[in-house]
């Protein structure tokens, strides 16, 4: 089956997500080398460079290694979990080998979030407010607090949060993709709520994460507050050298 070239969603995007399914369906082995770069430009009838920009994409995110003079090979899925990724925490969760678990803990409700717009002054936005917790085997390790711009995301209270992880939503339904973030990370305990939600004593630490969101002069439309107790799972993040190409730098969320 071809790409869709009239979709918004890049080539590239769709290929990596074709190549993903193969390998989760067991098309292509954990270990197995996956076709070459022009046997898939063949079938899908599309150019190398585009081909390229997929599998460093599925490179970066972990699923990939290449070798040189050898070919590129499916990699097993991480066990940790790039919490820091544009990819997003479900995402990253997804695409582990962690039987985790989503659930819808609160809204969807309307907040009145206000901003400093570039220091010229208060900006009062909608916002969208929905709030769940990610649990493996059982046990709870992530709480997230997400807002989404009620403009932008028009309808996104009606959208499945317990099933897809929000990038996939944000992609498919909105097709959007951020084009920038902020993240700050915190060192705090554990309050009565956060022991509670999170099956933990009071006063344990935990790290707190804020990500916001830019989709171009749509600023801080996606706000994430994540917090998570750290002594179950690694919380990893991959670093990639500055690259020039526009697409290399687009970010994956």
């Amino acid at each position: 089956m071809l790409l869709n070239a009239k979709s918004p969603i890049p080539l590239y995007r769709q290929l990596a997500d074709r190549i993903l399914a193969a390998i989760d369906a067991g098309e292509h082995e954990i270990g197995a080398r996956i076709p070459a770069e022009q046997h898939l430009a063949t079938t899908y009838s599309i150019g190398r460079p585009t081909v390229r920009q997929a599998t460093d994409l599925l490179v970066r995110q972990g699923r990939l290694e290449r070798r040189r003079g050898s070919g590129t090979y499916v990699l097993p899925a991480s066990r940790s979990i790039d919490l820091f990724s544009l990819a997003g925490t479900s995402a990253a969760l997804e695409k582990s080998e962690l039987n985790a678990k989503m659930t819808l803990v609160g809204g969807p409700v309307r907040d009145e979030l206000t901003f400093k717009a570039d220091g010229s002054g208060d900006d009062t936005v909608e916002h969208i407010r929905i709030e769940r917790c990610t649990s493996v085997d059982g046990a709870p390790v992530l709480y997230e607090t997400l807002w989404f711009n009620a403009t932008l995301f028009a309808g996104i209270e009606k959208q499945p949060f317990a099933d897809k992880p929000v990038s996939v939503l944000v992609r498919d339904v909105y097709f959007l993709e951020p084009t920038a973030a902020d993240q700050t990370f915190f060192a705090i305990v554990a309050d009565e709520n956060l022991a509670h939600r999170l099956n933990v004593e009071m006063g344990a630490p935990l790290l707190r994460v804020l990500r916001e969101l830019h989709f171009g002069e749509n600023r801080r439309a996606l706000i994430a507050e994540i917090v998570c107790p750290t002594d179950r799972f690694e919380f990893s993040q991959t670093l990639y050298p500055a690259r020039d190409d526009q697409n290399a730098n687009t970010a994956n969320f």
